[in-house]
C-alpha cells in the first residue's frame, strides 16, 4: 500500500491515467467511493427514545461536516450519503506548465444541489524539469490536514472516511497560490517538503453553518489565508506541521438585510501529524488544534481534536483500531469521543473493499440534544482508475 499513498500524495498523478490525445499530454484520471452506512442505535441525554435535531430524525451519525452527511436509524442501509465520483484532467503545455481541474459529483451536496463540482482548478509551473520548486496558482483545497488532498479519494487511505471528529471545517477550499519546495536532506532517506499557500473562500448558505447549527441561510468567509507546513519522509515515518491563520466572517441575508454572527475574526488552525509504515505495521496520528480568541467580542473558540489509529497488514487484508476524540474548551461544550475498528480488503488492483464498526460518544454540554451517541455501521467499495 505504501507505494500507492506516495503516488496519490503526489497529486494529480494517480497509480493510472488515461491518454486522451496522441501526444499523452491530456490525461485522465478518477476515483470512486460507493458507501452504504447503517446507524444500529443510538441514544441522546441518557435516553434512547427517538429524538429530532434540526431536520433529522434521530439516531443519527454525523459522518461528513462539509457536506453535512447525516445517517438516520429510522432510514436503514443508506448509500446516498457519501458516494461519490471524480474525475481529474490534466493537459500539459510544456515539460514545465500544466493545467489541472478535477471534477466530483457526489451523491449529496446541498451546497451544491448535488451538481457536480469543481473541486480543482488550478495551473502548475516549475522553473526547469528538474527544479526543487513548484508553483500553483487557482482553487486547490485548503491543506489543513494529513488527507486534505486526497480526502475523497477513499482509496489512499485505511478507513472508510478519515475520523470525523478531526476532519471537517464549512470552509474546505482556497482561491489562490501556492509554492512548495521538495529536497532530499544530504545522502540520507530523509526527504523534506515545504508548502506555503495563500488566498480566500466564500460559500454561500454552506451545509455545515446553515443545516447542522443555525437551521437558516448562513454564510461563511475566509479571507487573507496564509499557511505553511513542513514535512519530513523516509519512506517508514513521516511528520507533518502545519500553521495557518485567516479572518473568518459568518453572517446572515434575511430580507436584504446582513446580520452579521461576526466579522473578521483573526482565526488560527495548527496540525502535527505523525505515521509509521514499517514492514507490516500502520501507525496513524494527527493532533490539531482551532483558535478564535477575542475577549472584548466575548469570543472564546477554541477547539481541540486528534485521532490515533494502529494497524497490521496480513496479505490483502489490513485491520485497524481507531480512537478519536473532540472538545471545544469553554461551555456550552461541544465534545465526541469515538472509536473505530476497520477492515480493508484489497482483493484486486486499484481497488478495495471496507468495512468499519464506529461507536461514537456524544460529551457535549448542550441543553438541547445534539447528535448523541451511536453505533454505525459501515461498507465500502472504493477504487482509482
Amino acid at each position: 500500500m505504501k507505494k500507492t499513498l506516495i503516488a496519490l500524495a503526489l497529486m494529480p498523478a494517480f497509480a493510472q491515467a488515461i491518454d486522451l490525445d496522441a501526444s499523452g499530454s491530456l490525461k485522465l484520471t478518477g476515483f470512486y467511493n460507493i458507501t452504504a452506512a447503517k446507524v444500529l442505535s443510538g441514544s441522546a441525554q441518557d435516553s434512547s427514545a427517538p429524538w429530532t435535531y434540526q431536520q433529522w430524525n434521530c439516531p443519527c451519525s454525523m459522518q461528513g461536516w462539509e457536506y453535512a452527511s447525516v445517517y438516520e436509524k429510522s432510514k436503514g442501509w443508506q448509500v446516498d450519503r457519501e458516494s461519490l465520483l471524480g474525475v481529474q484532467l490534466r493537459k500539459d503545455f510544456t515539460p514545465t506548465l500544466s493545467g489541472t481541474v478535477q471534477l466530483v459529483a457526489r451523491a449529496y451536496n446541498p451546497n451544491a444541489g448535488s451538481r457536480p463540482t469543481v473541486d480543482w482548478a488550478y495551473v502548475t509551473w516549475k522553473p526547469a524539469q528538474d527544479s526543487a520548486w513548484t508553483f500553483q496558482g487557482g482553487r486547490q483545497r485548503i491543506p489543513l490536514y494529513y488527507y486534505s488532498d486526497y480526502l475523497y479519494i477513499g482509496y489512499a487511505y485505511p478507513w472508510v472516511r478519515p475520523a470525523p471528529d478531526v476532519y471537517g471545517w464549512p470552509i474546505y477550499a482556497y482561491d489562490g497560490v501556492n509554492a512548495t519546495y521538495r529536497a532530499q536532506l544530504g545522502q540520507s532517506d530523509w526527504a523534506l517538503t515545504a508548502h506555503a499557500w495563500t488566498g480566500g473562500f466564500t460559500q454561500k448558505n454552506d451545509a455545515y453553518d446553515t443545516r447542522i447549527y443555525y437551521t437558516t441561510q448562513t454564510n461563511e468567509s475566509w479571507k487573507k489565508i496564509l499557511g505553511s507546513y513542513v514535512a519530513l519522509n523516509n519512506g517508514i515515518v513521516d511528520v507533518r506541521v502545519m500553521m495557518m491563520r485567516h479572518n473568518d466572517s459568518v453572517w446572515q441575508d434575511q430580507g436584504g438585510v446582513r446580520t452579521d454572527i461576526y466579522s473578521d475574526q483573526p482565526t488560527r488552525i495548527m496540525g502535527l501529524s505523525a505515521n509509521l509504515d514499517y514492514k507490516n505495521w500502520l501507525v496513524k496520528s494527527e493532533l490539531d488544534r482551532f483558535e478564535q480568541i477575542d475577549a472584548g467580542k466575548g469570543i472564546n473558540n477554541v477547539y481541540k481534536y486528534a485521532l490515533l489509529g494502529v494497524g497490521h497488514s496480513f496479505g490483502d487484508w489490513t485491520p485497524m483500531y481507531t480512537f478519536s476524540r473532540y472538545r471545544t474548551v469553554a461551555e456550552p461544550i461541544e465534545g465526541r469521543n469515538t472509536q473505530y475498528v476497520s477492515l480493508r480488503w484489497d482483493f484486486r488492483k486499484d481497488m478495495a473493499l471496507k468495512a468499519q464498526y464506529d461507536v461514537s460518544q456524544d460529551h457535549s454540554h448542550y441543553a438541547y440534544k445534539f447528535f448523541g451517541d451511536s453505533k454505525l455501521m459501515s461498507v465500502s467499495l472504493q477504487g482509482v482508475f
